[in-house]
């Protein structure tokens, strides 16, 4: 009898658990892009001034920035606000995590030396008091996805990012950011990746005996909970300002719009 389907890229990782503690989970911030970006940076700086001592872990999954490229080993330097905030958090010593996106599919080394975060392109699995999270992007994830697969496969391959480099880098970053556009418009109605993505996490879940699993990229927040796991769909900090918290063996759906915080529930 086959086996559920599982993106090679993902197949290794709950075999690789790492440690963890309390854990927040944000992703698809896309900074870079949209006329509140300014705001939208100020409020995730905001926010990360507020962990210190709260979260053991923060992992940014998949598509912080619209676009990333390290230039012969540079981060882009209209990030040092965010990227800056970044290395302030994990020096205060806070386990900073960063997953590569379908738009920052470019994060690497140096990203990792600027805000002393450990990379891992395809995600984590974390286990927290003995439970194991899986925690991806979600891109290209599903079976039907083959095309995004094979484009996902091409960005991230070492000749592109190499032919990448040889254009301008304004030019680069132009080009990049109107193909992001397009890539990040959201169509109506449920997307079928978002149909998709949950029984296929909970079939990891059964296979590998997880927690639960969570991920971003559809910008669509959503969590259920069954005796088999928990699956969250982490939303954005786009337009929603959502995150996913985990501790032990629960994960929850934090809404920062409406001031929750969820160490306050400890206190």
């Amino acid at each position: 009898m086959r086996g559920p389907w599982v993106p090679p890229w993902i197949a290794p990782l709950p075999d690789r658990p790492e440690p963890a503690g309390r854990i927040l989970f944000v992703s698809d911030m896309h900074f870079g892009s949209g006329l509140d970006d300014k705001s939208r940076r100020a409020e995730f700086v905001a926010l990360l001034s507020e962990l210190q001592g709260n979260v053991d872990d923060l992992v940014v999954g998949g598509d912080a920035f619209e676009f990333w490229w390290e230039r012969n080993g540079a981060v882009p330097a209209r990030f040092l606000d965010v990227l800056d905030s970044l290395r302030s958090a994990s020096d205060a010593g806070i386990r900073l995590r960063f997953v590569a996106g379908n738009h920052d599919f470019a994060i690497g080394q140096a990203l990792a030396d600027h805000c002393r975060a450990e990379v891992h392109p395809d995600g984590f699995c974390l286990e927290s008091s003995g439970h194991r999270w899986l925690l991806v992007h979600g891109d290209a994830a599903p079976a039907s996805e083959g095309g995004d697969r094979i484009v996902r496969r091409l960005l991230r391959s070492s000749w592109a990012q190499a032919a990448w480099n040889l254009l301008p880098g304004d030019l680069g970053f132009r080009l990049a950011l109107g193909v992001g556009d397009l890539s990040r418009r959201v169509e109506p109605g449920p997307a079928p990746s978002t149909i998709e993505m949950e029984p296929l996490a909970r079939s990891w879940m059964e296979t590998f005996g997880l927690a639960g699993v969570i991920h971003g990229h559809t910008h669509r927040p959503f969590l259920t909970r069954t005796a088999g796991g928990t699956y969250v769909n982490n939303g954005d900090w786009t337009r929603r300002r959502t995150a996913v918290w985990i501790e032990g063996d629960r994960a929850d759906l934090i809404d920062f719009t409406r001031e929750e915080r969820p160490w306050r529930s400890n206190t």
